[in-house]
């Protein structure tokens, strides 16, 4: 069987390349008797009718499978529509929303299957179900539609080995070049899942519904060698920074200490930066030692807000104000560049504690900092929090909304989305002078070519301004990691 898996992605964010379904189509290809391809829309957001009808007619594919995450199902619906419409395909979907939502996705007319969970053996055991004329009876993990009827197998436990998986590979992305030019970058992920229990964020939710231990490391060794071989694949078509996405990659001691000391061991140390996520509560002068030993050249950490009371009460992340200047102060001594992630407009936020946050990042002096305007996404404790502290949720406006960037459908007891989204733009404004700033003076007479080859690639490959700015402050030039 041939299954095409689709990345719906026309929201012009050039940064998407879905290191879950690389992982899908890799396993697919490389351990069954089945074979994948990707579909992505990222480039192809005026004509993505078009793109998808290339693509059916020269590949024929048996099956279309979709990820999906929530801000992308207004593509994902028109999508379906016209799949069924015109090709009759049988339809998979899964990812983050399908797992949080199986109900109203498997509700969806076109939909005549969802994976809940981790994709990799249901969907192969239903490619096999389907060239041998069987239903999907007793596969774990798969809904599936039986005529009118709905039929809900029992879930199945998250892959427990990790190791097991085979490398992902990103040459399936079409479009591989043009992730590398704005990005500069490679996804990797060594540990999934997440302990903490952050109410914004997917990750507490999931790990409530899947069976099985939530949180699951690979080999530290191998992770490392695994990065190694992109490095040889990827260095010479772009690739300058390995984007590790492990949820939790500094949470456990002893793995950090072996990998530090294979990345070393290996020579990457000395050839390709890497970045992480942490938190500040994580952190402490040994293991930053340990990642500045290692090359880190990013740090990742999520501040949220400025305001402890809504960072502890409202999104569950007791982490003082102190304990953040002691972590950012070490991370800076030791040479690391620090991107600080923050949430405005979310439950029971005001002016005042939006203000907060605006002065604490600019206290901290985060080299990155990013805003993002709250998002209730579904079944998270943050989106209940919403009406119980006087606000509510424009459901309209959340149907039209494709990024964590820009716009808000939230009102909280004092703030309207206009309000919110206004103040996010001054901290926008704020923050990218400074950095362009310190760009100009660092690239000298390259930041103007370097700025301009973005702008024109973004426009030529249908990015919107916006991002073409954002990825160029981001990965242009030679500031990868300054």
């Amino acid at each position: 069987m041939k299954i095409s898996i689709l990345s719906p992605n026309l929201s012009g964010d050039p940064s998407i390349i879905d290191i879950g379904i690389t992982y899908l189509a890799t396993y697919i290809n490389e351990r069954t008797t089945h074979s994948a391809r990707i579909l992505d829309f990222t480039y192809h957001a005026r004509d993505w009718r078009k793109h998808l009808a290339r693509h059916i007619e020269q590949h024929r594919p048996d099956v279309i499978g979709v990820s999906s995450v929530s801000m992308y199902m207004q593509y994902i619906k028109p999508m379906l529509v016209e799949i069924k419409a015109r090709w009759d395909l049988p339809i998979i979907l899964g990812g983050y929303h399908a797992t949080l939502m199986p109900e109203p996705t498997i509700a969806l007319p076109e939909v005549d299957a969802v994976c809940i969970g981790d994709g990799e053996y249901p969907l192969t055991e239903w490619l096999d179900a389907l060239e041998a004329g069987r239903s999907g009876h007793g596969i774990r993990g798969l809904w599936f539609k039986d005529g009118d009827a709905v039929v809900r197998n029992e879930l199945r436990e998250l892959n427990q080995d990790i190791d097991s998986l085979p490398i992902p590979d990103y040459d399936l992305w079409e479009d591989l070049e043009r992730f590398l030019f704005y990005n500069g970058v490679i996804y990797v992920i060594g540990n999934r899942g997440c302990p903490y229990g952050c109410t914004y964020c997917s990750e507490q939710p999931l790990r409530e519904r899947m069976p099985g231990r939530y949180l699951r490391t690979r080999d530290p060794v191998a992770y490392a060698r695994e990065i190694e071989h992109h490095y040889a694949k990827y260095r010479h078509r772009g690739m300058r920074v390995a984007h590790t996405f492990d949820p939790a990659f500094t949470v456990n001691l002893p793995w950090l200490e072996a990998f530090s000391a294979a990345y070393q061991e290996i020579g990457l140390a000395t050839e390709l930066p890497y970045s992480c996520f942490s938190r500040a509560d994580q952190l402490d002068e040994h293991k930053v030692k340990l990642l500045a030993d290692s090359n880190a050249g990013v740090v990742r950490i999520g501040i949220e807000s400025g305001n402890e009371r809504i960072r502890s009460e409202v999104y569950h992340k007791p982490i003082p104000d102190a304990q953040y200047r002691k972590v950012i102060a070490l991370l800076h001594q030791h040479g690391i560049v620090v991107t600080g992630y923050n949430i405005l407009g979310g439950p029971g936020e005001s002016m005042s504690t939006m203000r907060d946050t605006f002065r604490f990042v600019r206290e901290l002096e985060v080299d990155r900092p990013i805003f993002f305007t709250y998002r209730p996404l579904p079944a998270t404790r943050a989106a209940e929090l919403v009406a119980e502290l006087g606000g509510h949720i424009d459901q309209d406006a959340w149907e039209k909304i494709d990024s964590l960037h820009q716009h808000s459908n939230v009102y909280t007891q004092d703030l309207s989305p206009r309000q919110i989204a206004a103040y996010r733009y001054r901290c926008l404004v704020h923050f990218t002078s400074r950095r362009m700033l310190r760009m100009a003076r660092q690239q000298r007479g390259a930041f103007v070519g370097n700025l301009a080859r973005y702008l024109v690639h973004g426009a030529r490959d249908g990015i919107g301004m916006q991002y073409a700015l954002g990825y160029f402050m981001v990965s242009g030039g030679d500031n990868v990691v300054s």
